[in-house]
């Protein structure tokens, strides 16, 4: 049985928080930018950082303790294909009411919102998280960081094994050579893979699968590599995450454990709601003229969002969680 890591939610809750108030106050709300928290919410983009160094710890640690196999590779892509795919076609939806309804209630529109079409090849880039091999673009920006994340449950089918084996040396080559991969721009995993390899080292910390100065040698050139590939701001992110998971420090609060649990729904939702939240409050509440309604305004969205997340997880997100536990991790 996986144990629950409490300190998960609170990084989960927090990171995605941080993602939606730095696109609200810095990127997609004209209304409401700049504002006084724009310069300290900027870095809250980094949040997706956060995610990766989690994934990296969790997935091969929640693989383990099922049992996984090589045998059993297709069976855990469609237990995540479940888990994630149908909140995200749900919220896909979200973006074409969007787009089209600011078309009918403003006769244009959004500014910035870079709509792909309605096409074969923008449908089957967005629906096969395939958009960064295709000539499209995502219904939602945001969507981009799942493409990584899947294409990090493909490799991590494949490796974990040799992970687990306790081959060393093989582990240890296998998670050179990713990181070796990153200073190649696929603009895909491999270039963000500096993360999900600090969390694996977490994961084999934890189980003991390699010895501790293999792991500070390994530890030591993810994070060289995530310097040189994407600098010190998202590399302190990468690494403070890091050490609060291996710290095992137990940080409870109910309310950032409410948001690790939804986390999931606000990042996928967060955008389209937040666009559809200002197109009819700023023809109703006039404040953000003024630059502390601004910040008014930032939490009243972020709020929305919040809200609307809760019930998207509810009624969307939790069916689909409790449907791919239907199927059995192994064989």
């Amino acid at each position: 049985m996986k144990e629950h890591i409490k300190i998960l939610d609170f990084l989960r809750g927090m990171a995605a928080l941080l993602v939606v108030m730095f696109h609200f106050a810095t990127a997609i709300l004209p209304t409401i930018k700049p504002n006084y928290l724009s310069g300290i919410l900027e870095y809250g983009k980094y949040g997706v950082q956060v995610f990766f160094v989690i994934s990296g710890f969790i997935i091969p640690y929640a693989m383990l303790k099922s049992n996984y196999k090589v045998s059993n590779y297709f069976r855990f892509l469609l237990r995540r294909i479940i888990r994630i795919n149908p909140p995200y076609y749900v919220s896909i939806l979200l973006s074409f009411i969007l787009y089209f309804s600011a078309i009918i209630i403003v006769n244009r529109p959004i500014d910035g919102m870079d709509w792909p079409g309605v096409n074969f090849l923008a449908l089957f880039g967005n629906l096969t998280f395939t958009v960064p091999f295709l000539d499209t673009w995502w219904y939602n920006p945001v969507y981009w960081t799942l493409a990584i994340e899947f294409q990090f449950y493909i490799i991590i089918g494949f490796i974990l094994p040799a992970l687990t084996s306790k081959k060393e040396w093989l582990s240890f080559s296998i998670l050179l050579a990713i990181l070796t991969l990153g200073f190649i721009d696929f603009g895909s995993f491999f270039h963000f893979s500096s993360f999900f390899v600090l969390g694996i080292v977490l994961f084999m910390q934890r189980e003991k699968l390699m010895s501790n100065l293999l792991l500070i040698l390994l530890s030591l050139t993810a994070i060289t590599c995530c310097f040189f590939q994407r600098g010190w701001v998202e590399l302190a992110f990468g690494v403070v995450t890091f050490l609060i998971i291996f710290s095992g420090i137990n940080i409870n609060f109910k309310f950032t454990n409410f948001l690790g649990k939804i986390s999931y729904s606000l990042y996928i939702t967060h955008w389209a709601i937040g666009l559809m939240a200002e197109i009819v409050l700023k023809r109703v509440i006039t404040i953000h003229q003024y630059p502390m309604g601004k910040i008014v305004m930032l939490f009243i969205y972020t709020g929305i969002s919040i809200l609307f997340a809760a019930i998207f997880y509810k009624y969307v997100e939790k069916p689909a969680i409790n449907y791919s536990k239907k199927i059995k991790s192994t064989s």
